[in-house]
């Protein structure tokens, strides 16, 4: 937390957003620091590699280059982040009660976590700088589910060449449920029984693979977004 508020915090928290949204971010390294001058962009993102937060992916072009997350730990320290953030900046009430919500979620409650995660999403789209997407969408589920230690969250892991948005499994077989989230986002102008439809449609498919058949005690849930909140349609 003391590391994004180093230099511009504004411009740190967008390439917070960049790597939750994106999960990766393009720039030029910086060979030193000059305290002297403005602390860029270049130099937080250098220094977020400095330190192990991010990792070379690959060479962009010229003197850019791609880095991403390195690994699994990290990625849930970022959506932790980007949880308490979001919390902190819409005067939302997220961290004291998102491990008691969370644990009803393992217990087979899925209200609670519905509720916080629909507050969530009509706060933020009452302000239009946000221009909220199924891609924020996403990243605000999985940075509050991200405080669930006793779940393993795979985000879009591939399964024979499809993608379930999120899954939850539990870490040890004495969590009671594990979860498939499959998540759309409504537009203004979407038909709505069109989007169900075809979100349900997708989570059939996945029930049908190998690895999700394998997976005990699994719930499956459609999670339609918008700016009126959040809907849970379970399969």
């Amino acid at each position: 937390m003391k590391l994004f508020n180093i230099g511009n915090s504004e411009e740190n928290f967008k390439v917070l957003n960049e790597l939750t949204i994106n999960r990766e971010v393009t720039t030029s390294l910086k060979d030193r620091f000059e305290l002297g001058r403005t602390f860029t962009r270049e130099d937080f993102i250098t220094l977020l590699y400095a330190m192990g937060f991010i990792t070379l992916k690959d060479l962009a072009f010229g003197d850019r280059y791609i880095f991403e997350i390195p690994n699994y730990v990290i990625q849930q320290l970022y959506f932790n982040y980007f949880a308490i953030e979001i919390e902190k900046r819409n005067n939302l009430k997220i961290e004291a009660n998102i491990a008691v919500i969370l644990t009803d979620l393992a217990m087979g409650k899925i209200e609670p976590f519905q509720n916080q995660l629909g507050e969530v999403i009509k706060t933020l789209s009452n302000r239009d700088h946000y221009g909220l997407s199924e891609k924020h969408f996403h990243v605000i589920a999985l940075s509050l589910l991200s405080f669930a230690e006793f779940y393993f969250i795979d985000s879009q892991p591939e399964l024979d060449n499809k993608y379930p948005d999120i899954l939850l499994t539990g870490r040890d077989e004495k969590v009671p449920n594990n979860y498939l989230f499959e998540l759309k986002w409504l537009k203004q102008n979407d038909d709505y029984q069109k989007v169900k439809k075809e979100g349900l449609a997708q989570i059939e498919g996945y029930r049908q693979l190998d690895k999700v058949k394998a997976i005990p005690k699994l719930r499956s849930f459609l999670i339609i977004g918008s700016k009126d909140g959040v809907e849970f349609v379970e399969d």
